[in-house]
């Protein structure tokens, strides 16, 4: 009996899961090579390729296929199947992004070039060594870049790009309308306090431009083993940038190439090694985690195709996707949610980045900022308010916001709750540049904590029973402690917060709810919390 139960546990969670485990790693990994590395079909940021798609994807895949034989076990702890979930996600997630990383170096090629000018007649590769080139010191192109980082913004990084031209030989760098065919990075950087005064930060601003400058002129560019060709990232953003602001620059031409000072041989480091140790680690910890599941006698007895049915997860995502549909008395809030959601999309795709925009790019669709306001980009004060600086920052708010207008748009009416979030968003732009001095300041949270702060006082004036909306209280109290707790440990604009939540406040003191659809909105109702 016992011999049975454990072969019924491997056949229901253990082997499923290791089979799909070896599936993603390798089929991910084949169609990065085929489309990326082989074939160069999709240019996508590095990053989002190697780290955050491996780390994202295997969400709803577990969703639809480990989810239902969770339900099969019995968890003596209501948050234990949760737990089994996130581990099972790690244990995709990790070895992908690992081989990933083992993916890029090990399948990149060594191309060996006569000169640079080879690269016209040569199929492009990853890694390339020359045997006759000049690397030009003279025609260079820099790009600056200041951008506050740290808790709070409370640290600059100053950043230095240098892209150097590369010729053939050095006599075809003095021609008249030469054009670089490729060119060699290098990068300074240096972080500063952001506290630190006006005169403060342009003195040592200064300081690192000349240590900076110093440096490249003691460089030696032809000192390096073999060059590796970057792809799209933030890194090759800059450089090339840097780049087309040579005279040599030409728009056909945009390799850019960093220097490696290590044997070829050595290029993959351990990672192969990691990704066996890896996943031999997670064929041991999910074995004892199986055996450690007790089975439910009830579902267990239902036929294996009633077991493991798709139904109700896909009813239960149909649901969730419906939630977010315009009906009567929410309108404008789904609306909101879109807009949002489709900008960020947008910003996404043009600068090739998910997790975290870079600042040329928010600044570029409207963050805000106090100098640019006062340069009259007054505009600044409203659009940033749809702007997310990545997609954690985005998903928080669309909470937030969800949240709060399922309840508070049957309320106040689609039109007023649109006023109410611009004059919300608006009035935490302005505390926040008032308060800020040089930090870009981005996202929907200011409004959001504006129409919290309406139901606030509408449920500390009693027009919203505090025992009729426990849900919207907790809820509340949630995202507004949240969002000023993580204020306070630094990356948050706080003072937005507090402006949007304060004008909320007063908002809320001048108006009142609809009467009808107040007492509609006592009825008990389904919500997402």
């Amino acid at each position: 009996m016992r011999v049975a139960l454990i072969l019924k546990k491997l056949q229901l969670i253990y082997v499923p899961f290791i089979l799909l485990c070896l599936l993603f790693v390798s089929g991910y990994s084949l169609l990065h090579w085929l489309l990326i590395i082989e074939f160069q079909l999709l240019r996508i940021d590095e990053s989002i390729i190697n780290f955050w798609l491996p780390l994202l994807l295997p969400w709803p895949l577990l969703f639809f296929y480990l989810r239902p034989r969770l339900k099969l076990f019995r968890f003596t702890k209501s948050n234990s199947r949760f737990i089994y979930f996130v581990i099972a996600v790690l244990l995709l997630a990790v070895p992908t992004i690992v081989a990933q990383e083992y993916l890029n170096s090990a399948t990149g090629k060594l191309t060996q070039l006569e000169s640079i000018n080879a690269l016209l007649h040569q199929p492009q590769t990853k890694y390339y060594q020359l045997n006759q080139f000049y690397i030009d010191k003279k025609h260079i192109g820099v790009q600056r870049n200041i951008e506050p980082i740290g808790k709070g913004n409370s640290e600059l990084r100053m950043s230095l790009y240098i892209a150097m031209p590369i010729f053939a030989k050095r006599n075809e760098s003095w021609r008249v309308g030469a054009k670089a065919l490729a060119w060699y990075g290098k990068v300074y950087e240096k972080t500063i306090s952001n506290r630190l005064e006006q005169h403060e930060k342009e003195s040592l601003f200064q300081e690192f431009i000349h240590q900076s400058q110093q440096e490249f002129n003691g460089l030696n560019p032809d000192d390096f083993v073999y060059l590796d060709r970057i792809g799209p990232s933030s890194r090759y953003t800059q450089l090339l940038t840097a780049a087309q602001k040579s005279s040599v620059y030409f728009e056909g031409y945009q390799t850019v190439l960093m220097p490696v000072n290590q044997p070829f041989e050595a290029r993959n480091g351990h990672k192969l090694a990691w990704i066996i140790g890896w996943l031999s680690f997670g064929v041991i910890l999910w074995l004892l985690m199986s055996l450690m599941l007790k089975l439910d006698e009830t579902q267990a007895s239902k036929p294996m195709a009633a077991q493991l049915s798709m139904e109700k997860p896909k009813a239960e995502l149909y649901g969730f996707l419906a939630e977010f549909k315009p009906r009567q008395g929410f309108v404008i809030t789904p609306i909101l949610l879109y807009i949002n959601t489709l900008i960020f999309v947008l910003m996404a795709f043009v600068s090739q980045h998910v997790i975290a925009l870079p600042n040329s790019v928010l600044l570029d669709w409207g963050a805000n900022l106090r100098q640019l306001v006062l340069e009259q980009q007054v505009w600044r004060l409203i659009s940033n308010v749809f702007l997310h600086g990545g997609l954690m920052h985005l998903v928080f708010n669309l909470y937030g916001l969800f949240f709060a207008g399922m309840f508070l748009e049957p309320l106040l009416g689609k039109w007023r709750l649109l006023w109410v979030y611009l004059c919300c968003g608006l009035v935490a732009s302005m505390a926040s540049i008032g308060w800020y001095e040089a930090t870009i300041s981005i996202g929907a949270s200011g409004a959001i904590m504006g129409l919290f702060g309406v139901l606030i006082i509408w449920i500390w004036l009693g027009l919203l029973p505090l025992a009729d909306n426990m849900p919207l209280a907790l809820n509340l109290t949630l995202f507004v402690t949240a969002s000023l707790v993580m204020g306070l440990f630094g990356g948050v604009d706080n003072a937005a917060h507090l402006g949007g939540l304060g004008s909320g406040l007063l908002l809320g003191s001048l108006l009142r709810p609809n009467k009808v659809q107040s007492q509609a909105n006592k009825k008990p109702r389904k919500i997402l919390g």
